[in-house]
This record gives structure tokens, C-alpha cells and sequence, in this order.
């Protein structure tokens, strides 16, 4: 039996939102109202993103954000790895309103410490992937306890800022020379500093 046929009756999930098309800052309440992510949370968002970022150094060559998951005590597994009745046991007790990734936290059947899995659609595209992670990333790294509004529209934050992050590192490599040229402290708290301005931009 595999992890994720042995825990299919005790998981604690957290899901992702809307899907890669509709996924923005901003979704519907049950009452019809939007609901908008607050620009002091965003800023919150965007300095938890940089400061994992940059405690595990994303800007050296051989970064590898799956190993970064992986190394913090989180079990990543593709859909393609379930059989597709267990597939669709582990989606079905989701809350759910996208079938391209599961967050679960669950206890180990015989020790039962607490374990953590992020599974994610492989049929996506790497850049999709690598968005579907983070946003199922950032439930456990926001310490989300069930599925809301709110917290999907922050995942959504998470995961945009982290891969506008990644991208342009990998295209650019700004935060290494940034870090090479003054030193990490002062790339991390550069970006503190732009983000907690005052006054008008």
C-alpha cells in the first residue's frame, strides 16, 4: 500500500482555488460579494515568499524548488503515481472547486506523527506545475486549517509571487548578482524596506 492509498481515510485537506484560468487576487463569496485580498496582506504574502526564498538560497544555479518542498518534510507525488480509484477517493474528500492539486495533512498510521503531501496534476505544463506546487505549498506554509475565500486567494499570492520569483532568476539571475554584489542581508532587507515605504508611490 502505497502513502497515499493509506491515508485516504484520515486526511485533513486544504485545496487549491479556481484553476489556472480564473486564478487571480480577487474571488466571489457565497453571497455574490467579492472578496479582495487586502494590499497589507499581499505585502505580508510577498515577504514570506522571499524570505523562504532566500533562507534556502533560490538564486544559486542548482536551486531546485521541488527539493526545497521536499527537504522541509513534505511528500510530493504526481496524480499519474495513483492508481485512478485511489485518485479519485483522495479527491473526492476534498472541498475543493479545482481537481489540479491536494494538500493533505494526516497522521502516519503507525506513529502518528503528523505527515504532509502535496499532489499536483503532471499533465500540466512545468511553469502550471510549478504554480499548482506553490499554491499547495502555501496552505502548509500559511498554516491554513481548512479550506476558505480567503485562503485560497492568499495560495493564489503565494504561488504567483514564488514562480514571478523563480522566473525571473532563472531568466535573470537578479537575486544573485544583487547578492553577490552587497551580500543576502541587504538583498532581503532591500525588498522589506521598498515594501514598507511610506507615503505615495
Amino acid at each position: 500500500m502505497n502513502e497515499a492509498e493509506d491515508c485516504t481515510g484520515c486526511v485533513k485537506e486544504f485545496i487549491g482555488g479556481n484553476g489556472p484560468a480564473k486564478n487571480t487576487l480577487t474571488a466571489t463569496m457565497q453571497d455574490g460579494m467579492p472578496y479582495v485580498l487586502p494590499p497589507w496582506r499581499v505585502n505580508e504574502i510577498i515577504l514570506l515568499v522571499i524570505e523562504t526564498l532566500s533562507e534556502r538560497e533560490y538564486y544559486k544555479e542548482d536551486f531546485d524548488y521541488k527539493k526545497m518542498i521536499s527537504d522541509m518534510g513534505i511528500k510530493l507525488k504526481k496524480f499519474s503515481s495513483f492508481n485512478p480509484e485511489n485518485l479519485e477517493k483522495f479527491t473526492q474528500i476534498s472541498l475543493s472547486l479545482w481537481n489540479e492539486g491536494v494538500c493533505a495533512v494526516f497522521p502516519d498510521p503507525v506513529t502518528g506523527e503528523q505527515r504532509r503531501m502535496i499532489a499536483y496534476n503532471d499533465k500540466r505544463n512545468a511553469s502550471e506545475c510549478m504554480h499548482i506546487i506553490f499554491h499547495e505549498f502555501a496552505h502548509i506554509i500559511m498554516r491554513h486549517t481548512q479550506q476558505s475565500i480567503s485562503g485560497e486567494v492568499e495560495a493564489t499570492c503565494f504561488a504567483l509571487t514564488m514562480s514571478l520569483f523563480i522566473m525571473i532568476e532563472q531568466q535573470f539571475h537578479v537575486g544573485q548578482t544583487v547578492v553577490k554584489t552587497i551580500g543576502k542581508p541587504f538583498f532581503v532587507q532591500g525588498i522589506k524596506d521598498a515594501i514598507t515605504k511610506k507615503g505615495v508611490a
